[in-house]
Order: C-alpha cells, then structure tokens, then sequence
C-alpha cells in the first residue's frame, strides 16, 4: 500500500470526523406515526396503489397485503423462504415481486426468482429468470407492458410484454462495467435512470433516452447512489453514501448529462428517498434511526429522528398525505401532515428534553454524558458502533424530572467514530457522535 493513498485515507478520516463532530442533534419531529409491526422479519420493498391499497416485502418470502392504508395487513403466500427486495404493482391486480434463488440442491441455480400476480397477489406465480447468477435488486414498470430488471453485473433487462420476453440493453459502460444497479425509474416513455455503484468506488447513474434499450454511464461520485427522484424532465436528485462518506446526494439540471456531488456531512447511507410535494422530501439513513428532510426542494436538508428505534429502508408517497415506511424487524411508519408543520423551526430538540455533547471528546477511554429532562419518563441512553451495532446499554429506566450526567467507559472497545442516542418513552429524542481515539 502506497504511502499517498494511506495519507488520502487518513485525511478523510479525519475530515469525516469532524464533519460528524459538527452535526446537531437528531430532532424528533413527529410528522410519523408508529403503526403496529405486522411482522418481526425485515422489511425492503414496498408499493402503495393509493391510500389505501399496498404491498409489503421482506425476509423468508414474505409478501404482506393491506386494503387500509397500512392498519392490518394479511400475508401472501409465495412459497419462497428467501428475501423479496422489490414489489411494484401496474394496477390493483397487477403486480410484480423480485428475490434471489440460492439452490445448493443439484442442478443448483443461483439468480433471480420473478414472481408476478393478476390477482393483487392472492395468488403470486414465479419462475427463474433465465439468466443464472445474475441477481436483480430491483423492478420497475412504466406501464403495464414495458417493464425493466436491475441488478448485479451492470446489467439491465427491459419487456415490451409484461415480462414474457426479456431483452439485455446495451450499456456504454465506458472506463466502469459490472457495477451493481440499484434503482430504475423513468419520467416519461423514452427518459429514465438508472442508480448504483459500489463501495470505496464509486457512484454511478445510467441514463437513457430511448425506452431503456441502450444506457449512458456517469461517474457521479466516490460512493453508490442507491435511490433516485426525478422532478422533471430536466431535474432530478439521487441519494447514496457508504460508511466512510456518510450520506450524500446528486443533483442534475440537464436531464443527467451533468452531475452535482456534496456530502450531506452526517452519519449513515441514504438508502430511500422520496417527495411528498414538490417541495417536502425525505431520505431514509438505514444504519441510524433518522431521516433527513428537506421543505426547499432538495436545496437544504435537516436531521429528524425515526418516531421508534428502528432502521428504515424504504419510503414511499401515495399523494400528498399519505406516505409509509419500512425497515429492519417489521417496523412500519406511517407520515402524518396535520401533527406539526413541516415548516416549524428544527434547530433544537423538543424542551422537555435535552442531550449535551459529551466532554472529553474525543476521549480515551472515559468521557461523560449529560442530559436534562423537565418531564418524567423512560429514559434509554444507548451506545452504537459505526456500523449502528448497539455496544453498550448506558441507561435504561424510568426517571424523574432534572439534569444527570453518566459516565461512558470505552476500555473494551477499539479506536472510531460512536453514537449515544437517548430515547424517551420509546421515541428517539436526540443523537449525538462521538470519537474514542486510543
């Protein structure tokens, strides 16, 4: 290993420091509502026909159906035990699911399982795409003939027939080839983007202008972009980011010829993002239980905390009231846009509540943590890792109000980047980082 590239690694490392060092807490603003968890399996895909119509998917084949806007759900069998990572529906009946084969039984058949239904899932057929060893991430339906495949290689699939035939597009791949693709959506009948990457790599978006036969490739940026929304015809934000990054985003403003990168400068992967209106948009950050929120059209975001503790995956809008999302053991959010305005002030936590920054920090091996509480209530102040592991459980009880300090020893515990976040009566309140350096 070169001594230039360990110098380049060491400075952002340090440069990721201190970005997460500046953040400010994450704020608890209660536009979701926690719904009842229709499951404990993890949940990665999900579509909403209308308010009250949706599909959700998960671990062990698991594919869910709600009629009420997501109060009960009654489960469809597949008959799959492995996990379904997209679902999209062209109608009420109409719909179309993704998961991996992974046969170790002879003849042995590793790929894609594509699952389909005309009966809005009451009864869902599948069959192996032909393609072994290619994995698709995800589906995408402009309509009810024209549908598309993305997944592992860098390749992409498209139908004229509602999936009877599939064709491989022609990718001009340039200097990249074979990265993973994660999103696809399209604008109109000929405009669409592609979305992915890899790790430590870099991001890549894929652009077509001719129904998805052939594909365009961009180099966007140092990490995979993992989720994309188009405005219009000319605009478009992606989302994205890996664990030495943090988040980010990219913008273009002709049609994705060019490509805008910035770091949002905070902690986790974007992995989800979607617009309630033109203007209210929100990201979901995976390994940490928060979103970020933009009510400017994607030009400034703001931290808000997940409602319970939970890593979300998925978000979608049905229309300008009603949203879903999904993650990691069955939790399910549901947006509600009459609690508080979007537009109410985020720049500091809720004042019944409030968590300091620790002091020393960084700190080896010892710091404290302080925290004020004006009213009563269950209080858990817990630790996790970078990768959003819970390390240590620092508090977990119920608590009078006043002020409280803890102490924090991280002897056992090796040189990084950690979060405390303090949760009250099972809602997250605020995080913060913080940096052992032994």
């Amino acid at each position: 290993m070169s001594k230039k590239f360990i110098t380049i690694s060491l400075r952002r490392f340090f440069i990721l420091i201190l970005l997460f060092m500046a953040v400010s807490d994450l704020f608890a603003v209660d536009h979701w509502l926690s719904l009842q968890r229709p499951t404990n399996r993890n949940l990665r895909a999900m579509h909403f026909e209308d308010s009250l119509k949706g599909w959700i998917g998960g671990d062990s084949g698991l594919i869910l159906k709600t009629t009420n806007g997501g109060q009960n759900w009654i489960q469809q069998p597949t008959g799959l035990n492995t996990t379904v990572y997209s679902i999209t529906f062209t109608n009420e009946n109409i719909g179309y699911a993704l998961a991996w084969e992974l046969d170790n039984t002879p003849p042995n058949f590793y790929g894609t399982r594509y699952l389909y239904t005309t009966n809005g899932g009451t009864v869902w057929n599948n069959y192996l795409f032909p393609d072994s060893n290619f994995f698709a991430n995800t589906v995408y339906y402009r309509d009810p003939l024209n549908g598309y495949l993305g997944g592992t290689q860098g390749k992409i699939y498209f139908t004229t027939d509602a999936g009877q035939v599939w064709n491989l597009s022609s990718i001009d791949s340039g200097l990249v080839f074979g990265f993973p693709v994660e999103e696809i959506k399209f604008f109109n009948a000929s405009s669409g983007y592609a979305v992915g990457g890899a790790f430590d790599i870099a991001g890549i978006i894929w652009r077509t202008s001719n129904g998805g036969r052939s594909w365009q490739t961009r180099i966007v940026g140092p990490e995979p972009v993992n989720d994309i929304h188009i405005i219009d015809e000319n605009n478009a934000i992606g989302a994205g980011g890996d664990f030495e990054y943090g988040s980010s985003k990219v913008v273009t403003s002709n049609s994705g010829f060019d490509w805008q990168y910035e770091e949002f400068g905070v902690f986790g992967i974007a992995n989800s993002i979607a617009f309630r209106n033109p203007q209210e948009g929100w990201i979901s950050l995976g390994i940490i239980d928060s979103f970020l929120v933009t009510t400017d059209s994607g030009s400034s975001w703001r931290m808000s905390a997940v409602p319970q503790q939970g890593r979300i995956y998925k978000i979608v809008f049905s229309d300008q009231r009603n949203g879903w999302a999904i993650g990691n053991e069955g939790i399910l959010l549901k947006y509600n846009s009459s609690i508080i305005g979007i537009n109410q002030n985020y720049s500091s936590t809720p004042s019944d509540f409030e968590l300091y920054q620790n002091y020393p920090n960084p700190f080896n091996p010892g710091t404290s943590i302080k925290y004020k509480l004006q009213s009563a209530g269950f209080i858990s102040l817990k630790v996790y890792d970078i990768l959003g592991h819970e390390v240590k459980t620092l508090v977990s009880e119920k608590h009078t109000p006043g002020s409280y300090e803890v102490d924090f020893n991280g002897d056992d515990l090796s040189s990084g980047i950690y979060v405390y976040k303090l949760v009250v009566d099972g809602k997250s309140v605020a995080a913060k980082r913080m940096v052992l350096l032994k």
